[in-house]
């Protein structure tokens, strides 16, 4: 008898499991690729990719030139302009902070240092306080946070060390891994003959100097006069501090 009630039990549980359709299918394991994806900084993954072809829309635009720096993993036109979008929301600028328009391919200081940080610093550190999905990799929010100057404006040496102490030695690591040290970028230690402070200058040769403000026109003087000015020395004009950049 107790047999018989074990075995319409189990009749009865497989109808209720056809019923409600079955017990669902194991789930797709998730690609490293994916879980990276949904790191911060990433695209989400409902917004289609710049760079394939949509139903109904033209083509991506190929690259137009090939970039070297902040640009570099463009794989189409439409794609640059999301990468310049990040950039600047990320900083908390406007395009012309690093462009001169409508020229957005002239030469430019901020340019130039923007490059730079793209091409020689973020690729040599990593975050090492991974966020969840395992996202390593290192952009412009996480040391900006919206402010183009974070080191003080006009920067401050007290500053400059304070951050680099408390903030990118305690939160990255270089991409090999280990630790930070001031020689990294610097060329020597604090406090050393070998240490270079403004290390942007050194590496950049041949800097665009930043556009100098127009000299102010002196309104015309109500009646002329009949002497002779003497001469005018030409207006001597300070040599800008990159390094406030």
């Amino acid at each position: 008898m107790a047999v018989q009630r074990l075995a319409s039990a189990m009749f009865g549980f497989l109808l209720l499991g056809v019923a409600c359709g079955g017990p669902p299918p194991p789930s797709e394991p998730v690609s490293e690729a994916k879980t990276r994806d949904r790191g911060l900084g990433r695209r989400r993954q409902d917004i289609p990719d710049d760079c394939e072809p949509q139903a109904g829309k033209p083509p991506p635009e190929p690259l137009r030139i090939s970039y070297t720096g902040v640009a570099k993993a463009a794989r189409c036109q439409r794609e640059v302009y999301t990468i310049m979008g990040g950039v600047t929301h990320f900083l908390g600028v406007e395009c012309k902070h690093c462009h001169v328009e409508p020229d957005y391919a002239a030469d430019t200081h901020n340019k130039q240092i923007a490059n730079w940080m793209a091409r020689e610093l973020v690729p040599r550190l990593q975050k090492r306080a991974a966020d969840p999905s395992g996202n390593k990799e290192v952009w412009c929010a996480d040391c900006h946070a919206k402010k183009p100057k974070f080191l003080g404006d006009p920067r401050r040496r007290d500053v400059a060390i304070e951050w680099m102490t408390t903030h990118l030695a305690p939160d990255f690591d270089t991409a090999a891994g280990k630790p930070p040290k001031c020689k990294d970028c610097h060329g020597g230690d604090l406090g050393t003959p070998q240490f270079r402070s403004q290390v942007i200058l050194h590496e950049l040769e041949g800097l665009p100097m930043p556009a100098a403000a127009a000299p102010a026109v002196a309104p015309p003087s109500a009646a002329p006069t009949l002497a002779p000015s003497a001469p005018q020395a030409p207006p001597v004009q300070s040599i800008p501090d990159f390094g406030k950049r």
